[in-house]
């Protein structure tokens, strides 16, 4: 049987929120910590438990780097990390806090630099403060938030990649085609095969349902609502032939 351990851990208001592993030596990871709390009344982002974590052995052992030199003192938030596949090196955060942004370290983490505090990179941080390294180009960076960002100079300046629906969530990069995008957002999910400049639809099973009910018909439907998107209903039988 697999045994479960768990080798980092603050404390029980602070979970793991991301994580990244250098694609040529898997026994270095980096992880963020989020503390965070919401209730049906309010939303309470950041404490001491946020941070910035990095493994050099697999993840059996952790070292914080959240004050290592370069990266924003205070309270954190919410923080998303990406190493570079190209360059282990080449380090991506961005960073919930008030001189928050998106950070850039080529030294393995060991230090950092402000590379943007473009507000539009990490609005509504709790619900985004997504960072992605491309898998050819250490210098190109893509951000999800309202908009799709792309840099091509290491996040110091951004582009838009117009996608077909709006807040973007996440992203996966094919390592061997970096043309070949998976994104996702609040419309569903959408594929790529030139860099973005066009997608596909979001006729993909990936629609996400704020409720789920059933009618009265015999067979009876199944139907409910979905995020940023049209209501479904779909018959709870296969239809013959």
């Amino acid at each position: 049987l697999l045994r479960w351990v768990k080798p980092l851990y603050r404390d029980e208001k602070t979970p793991a929120v991301d994580i990244s592993i250098d694609p040529k030596n898997p026994n270095v990871i980096y992880a963020g910590l989020w503390e965070a709390f919401r209730s049906p009344w309010g939303m309470s982002s950041g404490g001491p438990g946020s941070g910035l974590f990095k493994s050099t052995d697999g993840g059996d052992t952790w070292a914080e780097i959240t004050k290592n030199p370069g990266l924003p003192a205070g309270l954190w938030g919410k923080v998303g990390v990406s190493v570079s596949p190209v360059d282990g090196n080449r380090v991506y955060a961005i960073i919930e806090n008030e001189k928050g942004g998106l950070f850039v370290s080529d030294d393995a983490g060991a230090s950092w630099k402000l590379i943007n505090d473009n507000r539009n990179l990490r609005q509504r941080a709790f619900y985004y403060t997504r960072v992605l390294a491309d898998t050819k180009d250490k210098d190109t960076v893509y951000v999800l938030n309202v908009q799709f960002f792309k840099s091509t100079d290491g996040g110091k300046t951004t582009t838009t990649i117009r996608v077909p629906h709006g807040d973007n969530h996440d992203l996966w990069i094919a390592p061997s085609d970096n043309q070949r995008m998976v994104q996702s957002n609040d419309g569903g999910g959408n594929v790529t095969v030139n860099g973005g400049r066009t997608w596909t639809g979001q006729d993909f099973p990936t629609g996400q349902f704020y409720n789920v009910f059933t009618t009265k018909h015999v067979p009876y439907h199944v139907c409910g609502a979905q995020q940023d998107n049209s209501t479904a209903c779909v018959g709870s039988q296969a239809q013959a032939g």
